[in-house]
């Protein structure tokens, strides 16, 4: 069965995202993370995952325990290498222009380091925010037992 157009669009979008954070390189994520950004039912992230894996979107491994998978996504090499072939045939018409003129994009790319940068920060943030609220609920249920240990 294959996903609604709007759900594979906003799965594509969710590891496009997190391949940009990661600078296009691997990254392992937990289930529960992926279902908490993209709002999907675990079913639906499943059928997701896999369909995706299909069309060649992302590659899944195994990742640390049965939580959490590791990711690659593919579109960005596809897109890197277009970018890189269209560079290179139209880099040798004027490199004479391109010397004199100043480098370009040097306030761009100062740009998109720190907006790389704050969005790693909120992933981080996001990330410690998940662990306190685990942290909380153990100690939670850790008094719970002592309570119940005491009454006994």
């Amino acid at each position: 069965m294959r996903l609604k157009e709007k759900t594979h669009r906003k799965f594509v979008e969710f590891f496009e995202k997190i391949s940009n954070m990661y600078q296009g390189k691997d990254f392992e994520l937990a289930y529960s993370d992926i279902q908490r950004e993209t709002g999907a039912a675990s079913v639906t992230l499943k059928r997701a995952i896999k369909a995706l894996a299909e069309d060649g979107v992302i590659e899944v491994e195994p990742g640390r325990n049965s939580r959490y998978a590791r990711f690659r996504y593919l579109l960005v090499s596809q897109n890197a290498e277009e970018l890189s072939a269209d560079t290179a045939s139209n880099g040798s018409e004027n490199l004479s222009a391109e010397e004199k003129a100043p480098p370009r994009g040097t306030f761009d790319s100062v740009n998109e380091d720190v907006s790389e940068l704050s969005q790693l920060v909120d992933h981080l943030r996001r990330r410690v925010r998940n662990q306190e609220m685990a942290i909380a609920l153990l100690q939670d249920r850790l008094a719970e037992i002592e309570d119940k240990l005491r009454k006994r």
